[in-house]
């Protein structure tokens, strides 16, 4: 009975041990993503999320980046097609590959508001989740300060932990940082320098 005790508990320390360095992992990539601070809460199957991020480059490159999503590469995302567009909106479709190989469609629309500083987006007929997002986008010493605004609200039941659901929505949004940063050729750090703070993102709970 000691030896399977033994056992068990070396077996929850080792799980321990390994959700904890994956976590690590997730917010180091986090921050070489740009990602600065978060805030992600609930009230039902509405979420909500606030991110601060920044971008080394110009808010006017940063703004026409986003603007050109059909540019957008990502090791998850297959194509974009534009569906219909104005001088200052845009609908795509996105192909992203799902799990078990399963290819998933998300339609977008995006109105750009330069006048504004801002782009808002919202998606279109998606059974499972209808979102509404603002980026607001303002100049700062040495490149664009990011404020990330989104609303979610799940149309269908997430038999999901809290948790998961928050690493979900921040994993969006660093996924789009990524993608941002690689169309501007700007590379990522892998790795921090040995004086740097480990990377602590405020979250409510």
């Amino acid at each position: 009975m000691k030896t399977l005790l033994k056992i068990v508990g070396a077996v929850v320390v080792v799980a321990v041990l390994a959700f904890a360095g994956w976590q690590y992992q997730q917010m180091r990539r986090a921050k070489n993503a740009g990602l600065i601070s978060e805030d992600i809460t609930h009230d039902g199957s509405t979420w909500k999320a606030d991110f601060t991020a920044s971008i080394p480059a110009p808010e006017e490159t940063v703004f026409n980046a986003i603007r050109d999503v059909e540019k957008t590469h990502n090791d998850r995302l297959k194509a974009v097609r534009i569906v219909s567009q104005t001088e200052n909106t845009k609908t795509v479709q996105m192909d992203f590959a799902g799990f078990g190989g399963q290819t998933q469609t998300l339609q977008l629309e995006f109105k750009y508001l330069p006048a504004e500083h801002k782009i808002v987006y919202r998606t279109v007929d998606n059974p499972m989740v209808d979102t509404h997002a603002e980026y607001d986008l303002s100049e700062i010493p040495g490149g664009t300060n990011i404020q990330c605004h989104e609303t979610a609200k799940m149309l269908a039941e997430v038999p999901a932990p809290d948790n998961v659901v928050k690493q979900v929505i921040r994993g969006l949004f660093v996924a789009q940082l990524e993608s941002l940063k690689k169309s501007l050729n700007i590379a990522s750090t892998d790795e921090a320098d040995a004086g740097d703070e480990e990377p602590v993102f405020p979250q409510s709970n």
